[in-house]
């Protein structure tokens, strides 16, 4: 049973919000490497004409200020899918894996847990599972930039880094002998 790093794209910071982008990825946090991944583009009409998710204007903004290549990333239409179909495949990529992080506790999987409520199911995970790499890393004494630098907004490369980096994190502890290896 692999953990989940999910990482998302979106427009706005609120849990109902128009997600871009959905980039997933399975890893073992004292292993290395990833194991599996999942990179979904929901489209936009979906999530505003039929389930009301919002949009900010600052956010909106923020991509503006963004460079093309992000842009195109996360706003244009390749590979669209519903968000019904979307929210489907990655709760089947989720399902009966290990313990779902996030960068940040309150963003990410809040998200993902709300769309899930708006399409009647529950998130594939136990509420007290979720894992936040923030505080992680501050424990450990990395950051995303020990992941390498990585500028196009990506949600699968965001959560493949950020899965690189609770690894090492994972390393560090178990050197010092805080976390026992499996």
């Amino acid at each position: 049973m692999a953990d989940i790093m999910i990482d998302i794209e979106s427009l706005d910071t609120k849990p109902d919000c128009v997600i871009l982008t959905i980039g997933a990825v399975l890893f073992d946090p004292r292993g290395s490497g990833i194991l599996d991944k999942i990179e979904l583009r929901p489209t936009i009409e979906d999530q505003t004409e039929i389930y009301n998710r919002s949009i900010n204007e600052d956010t909106l903004r923020w991509w503006g200020t963004q460079s093309e290549a992000a842009q195109e990333e996360a706003l244009g239409d390749r590979d669209r899918m519903s968000f019904k179909e979307c929210m489907e495949k990655l709760y089947k990529f989720c399902w009966n894996q290990g313990k779902p992080w996030s960068h940040g506790a309150p963003f990410d999987i809040v998200v993902m847990e709300h769309a899930w409520r708006q399409h009647g199911q529950l998130a594939p995970w136990p509420y007290y599972n979720v894992r936040d790499t923030r505080t992680l890393f501050d424990i450990a004494g990395v950051s995303l930039k020990d992941g390498g630098h990585v500028t196009t907004h990506k949600a699968v490369e965001d959560a493949e880094r950020q899965a690189i980096v609770v690894q090492q994190a994972y390393v560090k502890l178990m050197k010092a002998g805080l976390v026992q290896p499996r």
